[in-house]
């Protein structure tokens, strides 16, 4: 019976393939925990790293703002994919906002400053009402209808409002190439590694565009602008006349909202909401902040962010498939795997198809089933009885819920037995051209 404690044998002794049991030491060449903090540090530091929250609601301790961010990043670390999709959202809806200021003549207005306003970064104080915060779409809105002058706001004030720790990013920009880099050396010289390297480069993967799109949202950020307006806010619902006739459930601007479109997550918070009935009444009403999770774009996705949400779904669940052929302790895990993996990209498959498809078929389905208009597949969604919605919702995230469950928790398991080459180190004298 094989010891608990192993160290590497000599490359000759064994082929790369064979598995070796129990905990590894690391004095002959890599060792169990070299694979393990790698991969634990690199996932830590991106998903603490790359969050970029709404400010906090005024009055919340800092113990609250925290344990916030903590849930998030257990949130991240098991749905990276998902946090990617949600800051490509808000990109989408921050750069429509920019496009929209620019045909009302306003070009300094900027991706930071349409971030700050839908994290909640502008205040409104009318004279009538108690101040809450307005968005990029409700401040186009009172700018375009002449309410409220433009907030000509130095863009510098708003970066001034970040608190993020540029260096915790550097870091983490540090690990990511590194970890990458060996990632490479090991594929060319045909080095094994193991299905928990595999996952974290997965999330690495995410954890690049999910940079990029909120590359210009303030992090950690907590002040606030304050923008007086003399209209009054009883004045402007009666000259919004029909649209501002239902009550609010936010705040009294509920009303400046288009026709409801499809982001890459409508679909993802609606079933959620039917599943655990997550639309809480608000304890404060007019709200102090917006919520971290919805962002939809006024005007929907274009093709090429509905392609780009596309690829980054279908890479991350992709590259788990990379790991079909591995060696896994068991011949069972490796049969879960496959069968795990498959389902992911399955099931992302047919949530792209119903984003796509369904929004075209929408309004014949609607017509012909339900006698009543839908545009979108969000809308063609609401249309469907709960009896349906509920196995539909259940299905759908119990499946992909399931498959990234034992994903997650294998790569922590399959370090018990390795084949040998996972732990050989690169040699990278080999890549240095010989004269």
């Amino acid at each position: 019976m094989a010891s608990s404690t192993s160290s590497v044998p000599p490359p000759n002794s064994t082929t790369p393939s064979a598995l070796m049991r129990g905990w590894v030491d690391q004095p002959d060449g890599r060792g169990t925990i070299d694979i393990l903090q790698s991969c634990v540090v690199t996932i830590f530091l991106c998903s603490w790293s790359v969050l970029c929250l709404n400010i906090p609601e005024k009055g919340k301790s800092r113990r609250h703002v925290l344990l916030t961010k903590l849930r998030w990043v257990a949130f991240t670390i098991f749905f990276p994919e998902v946090l990617t999709a949600l800051a490509g959202d808000q990109y989408s809806s921050a750069s429509q906002s920019v496009s929209d200021f620019r045909e009302l003549a306003y070009p300094q207005w900027t991706m930071r400053h349409a971030y700050f306003a839908d994290m909640g970064g502008f205040i409104l104080q009318p004279p009538d009402f108690p101040p809450f915060p307005v968005d990029a779409q409700q401040l186009h809105y009172l700018v375009a209808n002449h309410y409220l002058p433009f907030p000509d706001t130095d863009e510098r004030d708003i970066w001034n409002a970040n608190k993020g720790d540029g260096f915790a990013r550097f870091i983490t920009t540090v690990q990511i190439g590194w970890f990458g880099i060996q990632c490479l050396g090991r594929a060319f010289q045909h080095l094994p590694m193991s299905s928990f390297e595999l996952s974290t480069l997965a999330f690495v993967f995410c954890t690049i565009p999910t940079f990029f799109f909120w590359r210009h949202k303030p992090l950690d950020a907590e002040g606030t602008i304050c923008l007086r307006m003399e209209s009054r806010i009883s004045d402007i619902l009666i000259q919004a006349k029909e649209s501002a006739s239902k009550p609010y459930n936010l705040t009294p601007l509920d009303f400046v909202r288009p026709r409801p479109q499809t982001g890459l997550l409508t679909p993802f918070w609606l079933c959620l909401e039917r599943l655990f009935d997550s639309r809480k009444e608000n304890s404060a009403i007019p709200i102090q902040t917006f919520r971290n999770t919805k962002r939809v774009p006024p005007r929907g996705l274009k093709r090429v962010e509905f392609a780009v949400g596309a690829f980054i779904g279908l890479g991350y669940t992709g590259i788990h498939l990379g790991g079909w052929n591995f060696h896994f302790p068991l011949a069972i895990e490796q049969t879960v795997w496959r069968i795990a993996s498959s389902a992911m990209v399955g099931i992302v498959i047919i949530y792209l198809m119903f984003i796509g498809v369904g929004t075209l078929i929408a309004p014949v389905v609607a017509r012909k089933y339900f006698n009543t208009e839908a545009k979108t597949c969000l809308e063609l969604l609401a249309l469907l009885p709960r009896s349906i919605q509920i196995p539909l919702f259940s299905g759908a995230l119990l499946g992909y819920g399931s498959a990234r469950l034992y994903i997650f928790m294998e790569g922590f398991v399959s370090l018990r037995a390795l084949p040998v080459g996972t732990y050989g180190s690169v040699n990278w004298a080999n890549f240095i051209p010989h004269v």
